[in-house]
């Protein structure tokens, strides 16, 4: 599985696009999408304070890496950075990978962006990477992601019960997965 190869091109769909993200994409707009609550609320980077020097850093640290992919998902029809998705950390013993997804953009909520998005990465996870297995932690509260990730094809395998610490409460995780048929 040649990952460095898999970094230099886009994977394009109907109303958007994925590609490589840039360490020019670590920008305002991205960090604000981080630092924002309304946006990081299910995600457990909601415990750091961002600046655009640690994005970078977190970009530069994805690419050294041989074992993650990460993609900016921008609008096709404004050619707009609206979000992120990651394959990662891949395990090659047993060809098998988690996904990451963020709609940061507010105003890209709700068009189906994070389902195309999901679509695009196990297409391309199955076809090009021929991995066997996609996995998703999510928080049992996120209806809209566990949505789009059963409109891309996962199934909730598990839950991991009280495993987020989550408005001063634990709640439970969602195990979602894809397997390559």
């Amino acid at each position: 599985m040649v990952l460095k190869s898999a970094r230099k091109f886009n994977i394009n769909g109907e109303h958007i696009y994925l590609r490589e993200v840039q360490l020019s994409d670590a920008n305002e707009n991205y960090c604000n999408w981080l630092n924002d609550p309304g946006v990081n609320k299910f995600l457990e980077s909601r415990f750091e304070k961002w600046s655009i020097k640690k994005i970078k850093n977190f970009i530069t640290n994805i690419k050294e890496t041989s074992n993650n992919l990460f993609f900016a998902i921008i609008s096709r029809d404004e050619d707009k950075h609206i979000g992120n998705i990651k394959i990662g950390p891949i395990n090659i013993n047993h060809n098998c990978a988690e996904v990451g997804i963020l709609i940061g953009d507010k105003s890209s909520w709700n068009k189906g962006y994070a389902t195309e998005a999901l679509k695009l990465i196990v297409d391309y996870a199955f076809t090009k990477l021929k991995i066997h297995k996609l996995t998703a932690g999510i928080y049992t509260n996120n209806i809209g992601s566990i949505k789009a990730f059963q409109k891309a094809g996962f199934k909730i395998e598990g839950v991991k019960k009280e495993e987020i610490f989550f408005d001063n409460k634990y709640i439970d995780a969602v195990i979602m997965g894809i397997v390559n048929q």
